[in-house]
């Protein structure tokens, strides 16, 4: 083979390298789009749930609820232990409408309302904080409306939307006669406390979004005068009316902390009914003041609600505590 001919030779054998090279990627390219396409067959694109944002606010709900719970479970331990050990004159719960002292616990749990808050009121007599009007007893029939209009507490009070669930703006609210429980009420949102008399045996703490009346001016039904009412006469669509009260009782107080669900569907009572509800729904949230557990309960009487004012209500009844800065609801006496 002549110096011509081998470089002939080679020429042809790197061409022939090239042309499978060449094919090889080819092949390659061929194989990954085939792949392409397979995949793209194989997982289709799936329409979002209907009920997604449900279950994005519910599962945020749970989640609140885990660590709340977590809280309260450890706080429950200590009021507990402290309750056996303490003397008995300082464990026994003060009269309906005494604010206690500090939970035994942390911050979730209790605080002493700011000095100067009443700290109850004589039975039959009317009080007020200091944006409460007078008690509708004085003599005018027809009685004062209270109108609770929203107000600011000593840091600002008003809080834009702090749980990001959407509900809008709220301001802690302080129930004093209710153990100086706090709740964070809608800022639009109306609440009064109605004092406890001798007729009446405990304070009763009340929350809505329509405005609220008393004794007088509520009508008679089935020869019954409710102590408080609705100004409207009745709940609207997409409102609700929640009474607020306190029952100190530590058996019930260690088996309501052990339960998982926050808001739970209740027959509906003579007084929901009557105010037109639909729906009955009640929440128990545990505080421990002065080393004693005891139940904060919210009955909520809805009518035809949304999922924006189902939010509203699971934010209330979620942020029931007796620690931090709150403005005072007012206090009124219809006995």
């Amino acid at each position: 083979m002549t110096e011509h001919d081998f470089a002939a030779w080679e020429r042809e054998a790197a061409l022939d390298r090239e042309a499978a090279l060449d094919r090889a990627v080819a092949d390659d390219h061929e194989v990954a789009d085939e792949l392409r396409v397979l995949l793209q067959l194989a997982a289709p694109h799936l329409p979002a749930p209907a009920d997604r944002m449900e279950r994005v606010l519910a599962r945020a709900f749970l989640a609140r609820r885990r660590r709340r719970r977590a809280a309260l479970a450890a706080g429950l331990a200590v009021g507990l232990t402290a309750a056996v050990l303490a003397a008995a004159p300082a464990l026994a719960p003060g009269p309906t409408g005494t604010v206690l002292g500090p939970a035994a616990s942390g911050p979730a749990l209790g605080a002493i309302p700011p000095a100067g808050s009443p700290a109850g009121a004589p039975a039959g007599s009317p009080e007020a904080s200091a944006s409460a009007s007078p008690g509708p007893g004085s003599g005018d029939r027809n009685g004062p409306v209270p109108t609770a209009s929203p107000s600011v507490g000593a840091d600002g009070g008003v809080t834009d939307d702090p749980a990001g669930d959407g509900t809008g703006p709220i301001r802690p609210t302080r129930f004093t006669l209710l153990d100086g429980v706090i709740i964070d009420v809608p800022n639009t949102w109306f609440d009064l406390t109605l004092v406890a008399t001798p007729e009446r045996a405990e304070s009763v703490g009340y929350i809505s979004p329509q405005q609220l009346t008393l004794e007088q001016a509520c009508p008679i039904r089935n020869g019954v005068q409710q102590s408080v009412c609705l100004a409207a006469g009745g709940l609207i669509d997409n409102s609700v009316i929640v009474s607020v009260r306190v029952v100190r009782d530590e058996k019930l107080a260690t088996d309501a902390a052990s339960r998982s669900v926050l808001l739970r569907d209740s027959e509906i009572d003579k007084d929901c009914a009557t105010d037109g509800g639909t729906r009955q729904l009640r929440a128990q949230q545990v505080v421990i003041p002065n080393g004693r557990a005891e139940i904060v309960e919210l009955s909520a009487c809805l009518r035809r609600p949304t999922q924006e004012t189902m939010s509203t209500l699971y934010g209330l009844t979620s942020s029931v505590r007796l620690f931090g800065s709150a403005a005072d609801s007012p206090i009124f006496s219809a006995g």
